[in-house]
């Protein structure tokens, strides 16, 4: 199962990538007035992944005494793959106008990437998966997942 979930990231990853691809694509046909509303929504995304895990890390470190390392790299996992839903939300939204089959792209990558992020949230299902695996292959995965969520985010605003 840990590779399942593992798998579904570089999914996602790929699926984001193509993603921006689309919405490059169609950019020239986006409605303004929504583009002004989503793109707060897309300055939030910059800030709230560090408050985030600022707030998980106090609390793994003053109220949660035990699992530091399984505590942060579940919250660091989770974070990653409801940063990749947000963007895909804001593709869909920006080219929801299209009627073209495109749209599904970020639509599947919306499905799978808040489908993990419900299941990976309670961390016995987190423990769970990845108990034979080393703590750091799904640090990894989330960095690249946050990383790459980051840049489009840095793209979609310039």
């Amino acid at each position: 199962m840990s590779y399942l979930i593992l798998g579904f990231s570089l999914l996602v990853i790929f699926l984001m990538i193509s993603s921006k691809n689309i919405f490059y694509k169609y950019s020239d046909k986006i409605n303004l007035k929504i583009k002004k509303r989503l793109d707060t929504m897309l300055k939030f995304t910059k800030i709230a992944p560090i408050i985030v895990l600022f707030i998980i890390l106090t609390l793994t470190l003053t109220y949660f005494k035990t699992k530091y390392a399984i505590r942060l790299s579940h919250a660091w996992l989770v974070l990653s793959f409801w940063m990749c839903t947000i963007i895909f939300y804001y593709i869909i939204a920006e080219i929801a106008i299209i009627k073209k089959v495109v749209i599904i792209i970020p639509t599947i990558g919306l499905i799978i990437s808040m489908c993990n992020a419900i299941y990976l949230t309670p961390l016995l299902h987190y423990e769970n998966i990845f108990q034979n695996i080393n703590i750091m292959i799904p640090n990894l995965f989330g960095l690249i997942m946050l990383i790459i969520a980051y840049y489009i985010t840095y793209l979609f605003k310039s």
